[in-house]
């Protein structure tokens, strides 16, 4: 009788360490801005600016910043997480 509650609780501790585990993974782009913390809009155009682009524009769309500028002639976009600094990943297929 006894095995049968420590297979039961091995089973159920498993299944629970696996949720945790489950909901607490979270995509993760490549990093932008260092550190994981939380970033600013100045920070993002003081990080563009040392990179070597112009025509630098940034703006706060609910949990990202959507930037643009241009480097060497060529435009560029980037879509920024606010909370961690990191490039948000490009779930974006449509061409329009």
């Amino acid at each position: 009788m006894n095995r049968r509650y420590v297979i039961t609780a091995l089973i159920g501790g498993t299944a629970a360490a696996t949720g945790v585990v489950i909901a607490t993974a979270e995509p993760r782009g490549p990093v932008f801005i260092a550190g994981d913390k939380p970033v600013t809009e100045d920070q993002i155009h003081t990080k563009l600016q040392a990179d070597g682009y112009g025509d630098i524009r940034v703006i706060r769309e609910g949990p990202y910043f959507e930037a643009s500028g241009a480097k060497d002639g060529k435009p560029a976009k980037f879509r920024i997480d606010a909370r961690t600094g990191r490039l948000a990943a490009d779930d974006d297929d449509d061409d329009d």
